[in-house]
């Protein structure tokens, strides 16, 4: 009997599928095209055929297998898993026009035109209708992110969903979940003592609304799922927060609730907000000190140091810094903290590598010594950069790199290379010219690399400590 290639072993069948549909995605379009200019009624304007955008990854997935799950049933199954294993589903926005022609190429110079409206839910009710009639696609999706969906109508349609992607694995949600779900629809979704499901990786992205969303009657409403016994988050690895909102924001206390039963996380990102403080990030990573693996805390603008500092906090034994030298697996580590001590770097086996960024405006101890007004803080300060070189060399010694870099207002400090990186131009002009020091063009800051939003526009320089010390003594630099 004559062999075929469905006689081949699964996974070699699965490699040339995937070859195939690979190669059938570049041959396909990678873009959607649309129509600019389109003429209205008594007006004139010139149409030009332009690109829309670039198609998703789960689109150019699904246009690709088109072919071959028309060839067999096992080809069928084989596509449905590998065009579903990650799945967009985005709000549509804005208005578009489509032509009166069935395609670009018949449009003359003056075609007619008629305007469009699409349901901006579509996608959410088309994909819940899909998954309603047919659980076995649902089950194919591993990573899911829903965009752009922040209402309690919405939510509910977004938990429908969920419920039927019995093995999901990393979830995307708009914060408004962790309101609008209640305690049954997240104990489904994170799995309780009877079920083995359970998704490790969750990510909460905030927005601010319109007036309109937040003076919605239907969308004021909280159903607290976090104080419910059976919302239990033992099973998820990673953790990522990003945005910050002006309606129902997360806050510290979430995150404390969620460090209650999140003892098994390797990875914390919490970016872009100005809700949650250290006192959160604090929790998370106590209840996950022995797995955590990766710290990431960049606030909104300067509001990440605007909070009570733990350090300061009566009958607290042990500071932050050292806190942190007792999560033996962690590795790299991004995080505002109130204030820092060399206590920090004083660990040599740790297990850092890579960047390492640490942004604060104070010194540790009983009594805050901040650098901005503290003359005493400074001798502290350059003790820190000391210990945070000699940790840098150790590391190098056992062959690992490892690159500090300390944030402190507009100045990013590198330890290692002996250098300060920031904007020197308004010191010059306060010394009258006459402290010009050697400066080099500097590829850190100022934006996107300090943490901090609405620093200068002109490019940052670099000099070498001694200077700056020299621009501080002189008054020509401050903190």
């Amino acid at each position: 009997m004559t062999a075929t290639i469905n006689d081949l072993p699964y996974e070699l069948l699965s490699q040339i599928l995937q070859a195939a549909a690979e190669f059938n995605a570049l041959q396909g379009p990678l873009y959607s095209y649309g129509l600019s200019q389109a003429p209205e009624p008594l007006q004139h304007a010139q149409l030009q055929r332009v690109i829309r955008g670039q198609l998703s990854p789960d689109t150019l997935r699904f246009n690709s297998t088109e072919s071959l799950r028309q060839v067999a049933r096992r080809w069928h199954d084989w596509a449905a898993e590998y065009a579903l294993e990650t799945l967009y589903v985005s709000r549509w926005r804005g208005s578009e026009r489509w032509m009166q022609s069935k395609t670009l190429g018949t449009v003359h110079s003056q075609p007619s035109s008629i305007a469009v409206y699409r349901d901006p839910y579509h996608s959410l009710r088309k994909t819940m209708q899909l998954f309603e009639a047919n659980i076995t696609l649902a089950s194919c999706v591993r990573r899911i992110w829903f965009d752009g969906y922040y209402g309690a109508e919405t939510n509910t349609m977004i938990f429908g969903i969920l419920n039927r992607c019995s093995n999901l694995n990393c979830l995307t949600l708009p914060w408004t979940a962790l309101r609008y779900g209640d305690e049954n629809d997240w104990s489904r979704l994170l799995g309780d003592d009877d079920q083995i499901r359970t998704i490790s990786s969750l990510e909460l992205l905030a927005v601010d609304l319109k007036d309109s969303q937040m003076s919605n009657i239907n969308n004021r409403v909280d159903k607290k799922p976090l104080n419910s016994p059976h919302v239990n988050f033992r099973g998820l690895k990673r953790l990522k927060i990003f945005g910050h909102s002006n309606f129902m924001p997360l806050m510290d206390e979430d995150l404390i609730a969620i460090s209650h039963t999140a003892r098994n996380l390797r990875e914390i990102h919490i970016t872009g907000t100005a809700s949650v403080t250290i006192k959160g990030i604090e929790a998370l990573a106590d209840s996950s000190a022995e797995s955590l693996e990766v710290v990431e805390h960049s606030p909104r603008a300067a509001d990440g140091f605007a909070h009570e500092n733990p350090t300061f906090v009566p009958k607290q034994i042990d500071h932050l810094c050292q806190k942190i030298l007792r999560c033996p697996r962690l590795e790299s580590l991004s995080l505002t903290v109130p204030s820092l001590c060399e206590g920090l770097f004083a660990d040599t086996s740790v297990n850092w590598y890579g960047e390492m960024q640490i942004r604060t405006m104070t010194i540790c101890g009983r009594h805050p010594l901040f650098l901005k007004n503290s003359p005493d803080a400074q001798p502290e300060f350059w003790r820190v950069l000391d210990s945070a070189r000699f940790l840098v060399a150790m590391r190098e010694k056992e062959g690992v790199e490892l690159n500090i870099e300390i944030f402190v207002n507009n100045w990013i400090f590198e330890p290692r290379c002996f250098l300060v990186h920031g904007n020197f131009d308004s010191a010059v002009m306060a010394s009258r010219g006459m402290w010009l020091p050697e400066r080099s063009h500097s590829s850190k800051g100022p934006y996107g690399q300090t943490g901090l939003y609405g620093k200068d526009d002109s490019p940052y320089e670099s000099i070498s400590e001694e200077i700056f010390k020299d621009g501080l003594e002189k008054h020509y630099v401050h903190f």
